[in-house]
């Protein structure tokens, strides 16, 4: 029953080694107009994809990006090293203009996210951009002046607060306030950019266009994704993997339906899964994640290492031999019956315990791709069960036969399930 399902056109490609070139790649600043004229369409994509609703902030991040490459010009010995870096600053900018954004929009009284915005919003072509940057590099202009008034503020307010506290040693408690709320500001800080950074990860695999790797009724497939993580995935099973990035910026992957994996250990970002907007983060590991749509939540098993789970608010680890169920306001142990149905597909069973008929001629489809009917009704609402090896879809036939009272047979071409006691009225023929 199992096949090999294929990656699809354009999977991600790891990045080239470096060239070993000796020489700068941003000598001077006319290195930087070249290197941004090569890149910034890319960046801008790059950054729009991953602030999602947000995109009006894509400039301004590609550009704090460059000017950051600037800065550390002396350390790019080739292109490939330049790319790196400006995925990263893009991820992580990214990620940082969500956090503003999120808590601008909190504190909208204040006024500072929306101006924010709007400036952002104002310099969406190349050229607006080059030209701040230019701007910033001279010394010249609105952020260059900004940046010089906030550093030259910050050195007077320290010096005006070192005064003071060599004048009183009254103002002690103060300052002990003052590092209390500091630790709480930076904490809050923290929590918000990794806000961020869930959000931006959470656009990113739900981008538009993405061409998902799929699997049909009855088919397993497995998979060698980008960084070596080995995939398998059940049948009726969507995974999107972002089109660019992965997995050098952004190392994630969405799962809609049941997949299974075992991470490539020694790379720079966890490995992430996301299921029904929940977050299952992981090194080097094995594990199993089943969310099917019609499923209230998502199925998480440990096999090796362990697992860290975000939902909302909520976190929690999940060890080597370890399962759990995570719904959208609550995390619980599975039943044998659940996890049997969730993760037994994986060592060549499958389980379906005590459901509805009508939910286990879902599963005889799915797992077998036989499609069976069910012409009289009411029969759908019995009681019915099959636990048997993936291969023998017959054998899962005669136990729903016996433990729904239901008889199998073929009307034409089709399968169907009728009341064994003869109970129901039969089809009449045609003439």
């Amino acid at each position: 029953m199992s096949t090999s399902v294929p990656p699809r056109d354009g999977a991600p490609l790891t990045a080239s080694p470096a060239s070993g070139a000796s020489s700068p790649v941003i000598a001077d600043e006319q290195a930087l107009r070249r290197a941004f004229d090569a890149n910034y369409s890319e960046c801008l994509a790059s950054a729009q994809s991953q602030l999602g609703d947000a995109k009006n902030l894509a400039a301004r991040v590609v550009e704090v990006a460059f000017l950051n490459a600037w800065n550390q010009r002396a350390v790019f010995a080739n292109a490939d090293q330049l790319k790196t870096f400006l995925a990263d600053e893009i991820r992580h900018g990214s990620a940082r203009a969500l956090s503003r954004r999120f808590s601008g929009h909190r504190m909208g009284a204040m006024g500072g996210g929306a101006q924010s915005e709007t400036h952002a919003a104002s310099q969406a072509d190349a050229a607006t951009v080059w030209a701040s940057i230019e701007r910033t590099i001279h010394g010249e202009g609105d952020n260059a002046k900004a940046h010089a008034a906030a550093a030259t503020a910050g050195r007077h307010d320290a010096a005006s607060h070192m005064k003071s506290v060599a004048k009183s040693r009254s103002m002690g408690p103060v300052i002990v306030l003052g590092v209390v709320a500091l630790g709480v500001a930076l904490a809050g800080a923290f929590y918000m950019n990794r806000l961020g950074e869930d959000d931006a990860v959470l656009s990113a695999v739900n981008a538009q266009g993405i061409q998902p790797i799929a699997s049909s009724p009855g088919q397993i497939g497995s998979v060698v994704l980008g960084d070596g993580t080995k995939m398998r995935i059940g049948p009726e099973t969507k995974v999107m993997i972002p089109d660019k990035g992965f997995p050098t910026t952004i190392r994630a992957v969405r799962v809609d339906g049941t997949a299974s994996f075992e991470v490539a250990a020694g790379q720079q970002l966890p490995f992430r899964v996301v299921a029904k907007r929940m977050h299952f983060i992981a090194t080097g590991t094995k594990f199993i994640i089943s969310s099917y749509p019609s499923d209230s939540g998502v199925s998480i098993q440990v096999r090796e290492g362990s697992v860290l789970v975000k939902t909302g608010k909520k976190t929690a680890t999940v060890s080597a031999n370890q399962a759990l169920v995570v719904e959208k306001d609550s995390m619980r142990p599975p039943t044998d019956a659940e996890r049997a149905e969730a993760f037994g597909w994986v060592d060549g069973r499958i389980s379906v315990q005590h459901k509805q008929l009508r939910t286990v001629v879902e599963a005889l489809t799915r797992w077998f791709n036989y499609d069976v009917k069910v012409p009289d009704l009411p029969l759908l609402d019995r009681d019915a069960s099959f636990d048997v090896p993936l291969d023998s879809s017959r054998l899962a036939i005669s136990q729903v036969e016996q433990s729904a009272n239901v008889k199998f047979a073929y009307e034409g071409e089709a399968k169907v399930f009728r009341d064994a006691a003869g109970k129901a009225e039969t089809p009449k023929k045609k003439k």
